[in-house]
């Protein structure tokens, strides 16, 4: 209100403005709030490690944390289901108007997606999500499938200004997707495909984007031609025209409010005879000429159909990203409040953080000890998937398993750090401005997007033991023999760990072989024992596998660090290996890999550990570089004078001024 030629602040106002200021302070006063007051000294450069965790791109993540200051980026929790996914667009807007990405970086620079990714998924799963189907899923199955003929859109992609879905799932073909119903029919007499959804069952379901964005939907459907299966291709198609009316013979429908991630407007897409030229074929491996003559690069049907589907390789490794960087934002917010909140100490008085407490060290420390195990696993196959060489299918067999074996590790390793984060903030945890509701339900679609988990590790054990019946498997190696100290302190050094993780995997293949070998020996059916009988071991041999690649990277990275950082990385990395041991202890000791009393030394090691580096956590967690202003969820911040008035349950402002 103006009164007397001067502004006057109402108390709403007030209230906003120190909720901004709370929310948007100097980068000084990351220190100054309800304060983590610094017991927590790092004992190592906490910029050597961020340079170490953010692995590439350094310059371009430095200048989208200044970025993210933008006031778009903040959350907004009394919101309807439109006005959320007009929120995660126009923070993807903002994202691909400053030009930090480019679809034509998967030619380029891979990592520089995966990185961006994953700097995405500090701030909002519904803003990652979308950002990993438009670059990931329609930008570079366009730009890998298509060939220039197509490439002319992707500067639009670039800048948000044509948006794009990828429709593969169908309502009845989701991990069998091979045997969709989708037909795209030749009509030679006017030299057009006509797609078509036959069946209910045939309809394009969960298409990212579909609901309310997207101008083009990349459709896969099955070519045919006089009546005969070409197999499955991917075409281009118009869904949608400039003034966002929905085009001639194309039908969407909104799937509506999910469980979280409602940022994402997830729709159903039907196609009645819609026709598109001969020019929308992605061609850069199957050819129509407009004459009706059909080649291929690729011969078999369903090899085809592994070629069309290949972006979602990337896009493993892209939702992995996503929950890097989510588990990052949540363990931090949990330590945090974890070194603020004072209760109960030894005199009675609240006066003791409760990150002191073994119990909260306990749930909290290993969780912290994982995010950095599952980051340098996403740094080694970012760099692996950046690297391969196309001529070699060896190479591209072992990018294939690691990336089928990180999505999973990584999406489960987020949904336990949300689920516990979540309990041990108590009350605090439970409401929504502080995160942990989306960070849960981010981490529950990262489960399931780009391929169900369980299915991943399904395919990780075929592959691994198909390799071996060939005689083309490498086995894990192992050690001669164990240390002298392996019932005590042997068990933190690193090699014998690794010897542990290499004992079990070889163990789990060689059970897995026995038992496919025997029971097809009698006569039992493939299918049968695969999928009614040995869904345990296939499920441990895939554990096994991705566990020791990962702790393959733990010491990977820590070879590739300054030195001085060797004691704190040794440190997280005994923390994770123990764990994990600890966690899959009944294997341990009924496989007799390790004695009773190395089963209640893990244990007690672990403890001892927790304790040791709690006083490093704030530390550890600052190396993830997020800013001071994408700590949105408020007990990560100064809690207390977020508290001092009526804030609503938000953290971003929404009122009428008074009139």
């Amino acid at each position: 209100r103006r009164v007397h030629g001067e502004i006057k602040m109402d108390s709403a106002t007030r209230r906003v403005q120190r909720t901004l200021n709370h929310l948007l302070p100097e980068e000084t006063a990351a220190t100054k709030s309800s304060a983590p007051q610094r017991p927590y000294k790092p004992s190592f450069d906490v910029k050597k490690l961020q340079y170490l965790l953010d692995h590439d791109n350094h310059a371009n993540r430095d200048r989208l944390r200044e970025f993210l200051k933008n006031p778009v980026f903040l959350p907004q929790w009394t919101a309807t289901l439109p006005e959320e996914r007009e929120y995660a667009y126009q923070k993807l807007k903002a994202v691909c108007e400053a030009g930090f990405v480019s679809v034509r970086d998967f030619t380029t620079n891979p990592r520089n997606i995966f990185s961006i990714q994953e700097m995405l998924g500090f701030v909002d799963a519904s803003l990652a999500t979308k950002f990993t189907v438009q670059f990931n899923l329609f930008g570079g199955t366009l730009l890998k499938l298509g060939t220039e003929r197509l490439h002319d859109i992707i500067p639009a992609i670039d800048r948000f200004d044509k948006v794009g879905c990828f429709a593969l799932t169908e309502l009845g073909y989701g991990n069998n997707a091979v045997e969709m119903e989708t037909t795209a029919i030749w009509d030679g007499a006017t030299k057009e495909f006509v797609i078509n959804t036959p069946s209910t069952l045939a309809q394009k379901y969960w298409i990212t984007n579909g609901a309310v964005h997207a101008h083009y939907a990349i459709v896969f459907a099955q070519l045919m031609k006089d009546g005969q299966k070409l197999g499955i291709h991917g075409f281009l198609v118009r869904i949608r025209n400039d003034d966002m009316s929905v085009c001639r013979g194309v039908r969407v429908e909104d799937m509506g409010k999910k469980i979280g991630s409602n940022g994402v407007d997830n729709g159903k897409l039907w196609f009645d005879n819609v026709r598109v030229p001969v020019t929308a074929l992605l061609d850069r491996h199957s050819q129509m000429t407009a004459d009706g003559t059909f080649s291929s690069k690729i011969n078999g049907l369903r090899q085809r159909f592994l070629v069309m589907a290949d972006q979602l390789l990337s896009g493993r490794v892209c939702i992995a990203a996503m929950m890097v960087g989510g588990m990052k934002q949540t363990i931090l917010t949990a330590l945090r409040y974890s070194a603020t909140r004072l209760t109960v100490g030894p005199k009675g008085k609240s006066d003791t953080p409760i990150l002191s407490y073994q119990l909260q060290q306990r749930e909290l420390l290993p969780l912290l000890a994982g995010v950095y195990a599952m980051n340098f696993f996403l740094n080694y196959v970012k760099d692996r998937y950046a690297g391969q060489q196309p001529t070699d299918k060896q190479d591209a067999f072992e990018v294939m398993l690691l990336c089928c074996a990180l999505k999973p590790l990584a999406s489960w390793h987020c949904e336990r750090v949300s689920s516990i984060c979540r309990e041990r903030c108590g009350g605090q945890g439970y409401l929504a401005s502080n995160l942990f509701g989306e960070a849960i339900m981010g981490a529950h679609a990262g489960l399931t997007a780009e391929g169900d988990n369980r299915v991943l590790w399904t395919k990780v054990s075929k592959e691994i033991l198909t390799a071996f019946q060939k005689g083309t498997w490498t086995t894990a190696p192992t050690l001669a023999q164990a240390p002298a100290d392996a019932e005590t302190t042997g068990l933190l050094n690193a090699d014998y760990q690794y010897h542990l993780f290499c004992v079990r995997e070889n163990l789990c293949l060689q059970e897995l072989g026995t038992a496919m070998a025997e029971k097809m020996g009698a006569g039992q059916p493939l299918f049968d024992v695969w999928m009614k009988e040995e869904s345990d071991t296939i499920q441990a041999l895939a554990q096994a596998y991705s566990e020791r690649q990962a702790f393959e990277s733990f010491m990977m990275a820590i070879r590739s660090a300054d030195p001085s950082l060797h004691p704190i990385l040794n440190t997280m990395r005994s923390l994770w290996a123990l764990t994990r041991l600890e966690h899959d202890m009944g294997w341990f000791l009924t496989s007799q890999t390790l004695s009773l009393t190395q089963g209640k030394t893990v244990s007690s090691l672990v403890r001892k550990l927790c304790g040791e580096l709690a006083p490093q956590a704030l530390p550890l967690c600052d190396s993830f570089g997020i800013p001071a202003h994408v700590y949105h969820a408020p007990i990560a911040r100064n809690w207390i004078a977020y508290n001092d008035d009526d804030n609503q349950g938000e953290v971003k402002a929404n009122f009428k001024s008074s009139q």
